[in-house]
């Protein structure tokens, strides 16, 4: 992540809310969004006494909150996605980055049983889609981090 503090930021797939309790600190707000009910009740668990960090159960992108973000964090996500969702994804990202936002993807590189795409398919298009904002590129024999935007 870029240095210092981010006014709002939006977590995307927090699961069990691991790393929402590591990324709260940096954040005046975080809002971490999960499609999974159980998942959820797990975070809440960890993080839910943090007065800064609100969870939610909602599907993204179908359901992206609205307004403007100054970091949205999309860690094991994106390669879930079909391919009109991750459209629509990227899209919405786009228009996020064109008001300032900063945006870190990250994804796993191994070899998938269900998912639609591979992480390096997925940061690929990324990289294409977004390259004007393109400011990291981090691969590592397990994982890929790709930063769009920032300061």
């Amino acid at each position: 992540l870029p240095a210092g503090r981010f006014g709002r930021a939006l977590e995307l797939g927090c699961s069990i809310g691991v790393f929402t309790e590591q990324l709260a600190p940096r954040c005046g707000h975080l809002l971490a969004l999960d499609f999974s009910a159980p998942a959820i009740a797990l975070a809440e668990r960890r993080v839910g006494g943090l007065e800064n960090v609100e969870l939610r159960r909602a599907s993204f992108p179908d359901e992206a909150p609205a307004g403007r973000w100054d970091l949205i964090v999309c860690s094991e996500i994106l390669y879930y996605l079909q391919p009109p969702e991750l459209e629509r994804a990227i899209s919405w990202l786009r228009c996020q980055l064109s008001d300032g936002a900063c945006a870190v993807a990250v994804s796993w590189r191994g070899e998938g049983r269900d998912e639609p795409f591979r992480g390096d398919e997925v940061h690929d298009r990324l990289a294409r889609e977004l390259a004007v904002w393109k400011t990291l590129d981090d691969r590592r024999e397990g994982y890929r981090l790709d930063r769009f935007g920032g300061r």
